[in-house]
């Protein structure tokens, strides 16, 4: 009789453990969603609209979750943060504002505004925006979160284009031009290469590496972009690949200087799309995608190991109700070593796939390329579940969709 009291206390203890961990894995997540084009958060377990009429696009978390940004407004983008503590709301610039960006280490959010990069800090009191420097085609915060990274744009010459010059700006310059530095200059245009910007900065882990998209003109970025790398004191420069103008189509591992990105030409999606993996200093690239198969977004679940949104090559020609779904695949980088994790669906596929390394969870996107879901999974795969309905499927770009414009997910 003691025995089977003990046994149910250690079943029942198990049980309730297991209810704590699972409710403490959820729970450490923020979602910042849109849905009707009004931004939703879930928070705890709990869903709350924050908007409603005001078509909202593009939530990104501060570094410490505690503040949201976003923009307003179908025809002009008005930028807006929201504090999660109060609902307090604050508008740090009255004009459109583009390419909004939060400090890594505080609650600093910087942006452009016709060429001009400004900052606001949204924790000063009676704070106002500061102009940082002018002349600004693209920029990053460095990793800690002092200074920038700014790419001017070229300029056409008689004997053709220049290319982007790259500066480091400190992050309280005020248009001063001794506190900037000139850290590289992109090469003139010359055969296929042309840099009119450089744009999606990356650090590697060590941050010896910064990986960049060299932008030429609009027409042709749509088709093709070079991924360069440089160094981070300037004195290296390599051309790595083409690939599309997609900033979240390559990233470095998590602790290691491996870069994956995907690869191809093209504008299409469907086609010419392939995940290739480059250590440094090795100058080779691996290439991952299988003969017949294109790969699209993608996310580092460890330093080996890939999750990428696979399906099945096909023109742009195929009837929208025919084109291949996506479903999501694990790849080992080291071993080569693929297979798929989650299970074909009636008419759906699995896009944007997000890895929460603290709770080992994997989140993504399940669509029919006109409603969305977003769907959560344990480490082993056994607890799927869709975890929240009805998200807005942001525009279509021949098969491609920048899902970063309805969802933003921030690890507590």
């Amino acid at each position: 009789m003691k025995r089977l009291i003990v046994s149910s206390s250690v079943v029942l203890f198990m049980f309730l453990c297991s209810i704590t961990i699972t409710s403490a894995e959820n729970n450490s997540v923020k979602v910042a969603f849109i849905r009707h084009h009004n931004l939703w958060i879930k928070v705890d377990g709990k869903e709350i609209q924050i908007t409603k009429g005001e078509y909202i696009t593009g939530p990104k978390w501060s570094y410490d979750g505690e503040w949201l940004a976003y923009v307003k407004g179908k025809k002009q983008s008005i930028l807006e943060l929201y504090r999660l503590k109060d609902g307090k709301k604050v508008t740090p610039f009255h004009s459109e504002a583009s390419n909004y960006q939060w400090s890594p280490t505080e609650n600093i959010i910087a942006f452009i505004f016709t060429g001009t990069l400004n900052t606001f800090d949204v924790e000063k009191k009676n704070a106002d925006f500061e102009n940082v420097s002018a002349g600004v085609g693209d920029y990053a915060w460095y990793p800690d979160g002092k200074n920038f990274l700014v790419s001017s744009e070229a300029h056409l010459l008689p004997t053709g284009w220049t290319g982007a010059q790259l500066y480091e700006v400190q992050k309280d310059a005020h248009m001063n031009p001794h506190k900037m530095k000139h850290l590289y200059a992109l090469p003139n245009e010359h055969d296929d290469f042309l840099a009119l910007v450089a744009s999606g900065f990356k650090w590697s882990p060590d941050q010896k590496w910064i990986s960049f998209l060299a932008v030429p003109t609009a027409s042709w970025s749509a088709d093709s972009n070079t991924l360069c790398l440089v160094r981070a004191d300037g004195s290296r420069f390599e051309k790595v690949d083409q690939m599309l103008l997609n900033a979240q189509w390559f990233q470095w591992a998590p602790s290691k200087n491996i870069l994956a990105y995907i690869e191809g030409s093209g504008r299409v999606a469907l086609e010419n799309k392939h995940l290739k993996v480059k250590e440094l200093p090795a100058l080779q690239q691996n290439i991952f995608t299988p003969k017949g198969y294109v790969d699209w977004d993608f996310v580092w679940k460890n330093d080996r190991v890939i999750i990428v949104s696979r399906a099945k090559e096909a023109g742009i020609e195929t009837p929208p109700e025919k084109r291949p779904l996506p479903s999501l695949y694990e790849v080992d980088s080291t071993s080569n070593a693929q297979h798929q994790i989650t299970k074909k669906t009636n008419k759906q596929g699995d896009y944007h796939p997000i890895f929460m390394k603290k709770s080992n969870q994997l989140i993504w996107i399940r669509s029919d390329r006109k409603k969305a879901d977003v769907w959560l999974a344990h480490k082993d795969r056994k607890q799927e579940k869709k975890w929240i309905e009805n998200i807005d499927v942001p525009a279509w770009y021949y098969e491609k969709w920048n899902w970063g414009n309805v969802i933003s997910v921030k690890e507590e």
